[in-house]
């Protein structure tokens, strides 16, 4: 299979035999990568009647519930905690300071819009705020919230939007989860006002949680997620489609030493073991723990947090 991004070559790099959230066998865990741009894939894609059963959880963020065990945190994982927050410097995407950005009014299309967090945020600003998403249960939950959302994809959106721009559209943790995502680009690029803004985050496959614990990664959640973006990857995929980089974000670090993440984290490895599939993959333990914040507390921010965002204009757009 050659990388869409940049058509080289591509090549085996992790084996997840399990969907670790439902702790079945799965065809689509196994990813490739691209060498040249660091762009992973999964190795098998599902057709889209096979997408639906694949959210079919008892519980996950994007239907408001965490699946993450809640587990008290004892003296040593307080200390972690603590230095972690010390070194913590995350740039995360922050609703006030786009909105200082847009026109009064200004329309925003939240795509992948999940539990409806950044469209609430965005709507008690004053703004019109539309989400769009492919999971009934994630629109029964906004719409219980009062927000509307669309159903449809960033490959398929909804016929209601046709004709329409926006002056922000956001894709947050979303294009991970796209068939094709130089197309779900090209639908960004479609619905997007003149001089208007375009904001995508991701989880970080370059990180070095992700290179360390790989499939017993939170952030890796195949069959979920089909796309594995490393910085390079990511801006390569929207410098691709005509965008300019306005600003990077970066959010995801001290969460990854807590001990409700380090248990599920543990659990996946676990559920590997129990099948006798855990040829590979790494437990993250408490000393793993504080070996990984020695090697990033002061890494480079693309190195260090386990998501990874963009805000972008098209190109030739002016501000408003």
């Amino acid at each position: 299979m050659d990388c869409p991004v940049c058509h080289r070559n591509t090549r085996p790099w992790i084996v997840m035999p399990i969907d670790a959230k439902k702790d079945m066998p799965t065809p689509f865990g196994d990813v490739l990568r691209c060498d040249h741009c660091g762009l992973g894939m999964a190795a098998r894609m599902p057709c889209r009647d096979e997408i639906a059963d694949l959210y079919d959880l008892a519980s996950y963020y994007t239907h408001g519930e965490s699946h993450m065990p809640a587990v008290q945190a004892n003296l040593l994982d307080r200390l972690l905690i603590r230095l972690a927050w010390k070194v913590d410097r995350a740039h995360p995407f922050d609703p006030d300071s786009v909105a200082g950005q847009l026109p009064p009014r200004a329309r925003i299309l939240d795509i992948g819009s999940g539990d409806g967090e950044i469209l609430e945020a965005f709507r008690d600003r004053g703004f019109t705020a539309l989400g769009v998403d492919p999971d009934e249960r994630s629109r029964d939950f906004c719409a219980a919230r009062g927000l509307a959302v669309l159903p449809g994809t960033a490959e398929e959106p909804p016929a209601a939007l046709d004709g329409q721009q926006f002056d922000l559209v956001v894709m947050s943790h979303s294009l991970e989860h796209c068939l094709d995502p130089v197309r779900a680009i090209r639908t960004i690029a479609r619905l997007l006002a003149p001089g208007g803004l375009a904001y995508i985050e991701v989880p970080n496959a370059g990180c070095r949680h992700f290179e360390t614990f790989r499939q017993c990664s939170e952030m890796f959640d195949a069959p979920r997620h089909l796309w594995f973006f490393s910085q390079q990857a990511l801006l390569r995929l929207t410098e691709a489609g005509g965008f300019t980089v306005a600003a990077l974000h970066y959010n995801g670090f001290t969460r990854l030493f807590t001990p409700g993440w380090r248990g599920w984290e543990c659990e996946i490895f676990d559920r590997l073991v129990r099948r006798g599939l855990h040829k590979g993959a790494t437990r993250h333990s408490w000393p793993r723990s504080l070996l990984l914040l020695l090697q990033t507390a002061f890494a480079r921010p693309e190195r260090k947090y386990d998501s990874i965002g963009v805000l972008m204009r098209r190109e030739g757009s002016q501000p408003a």
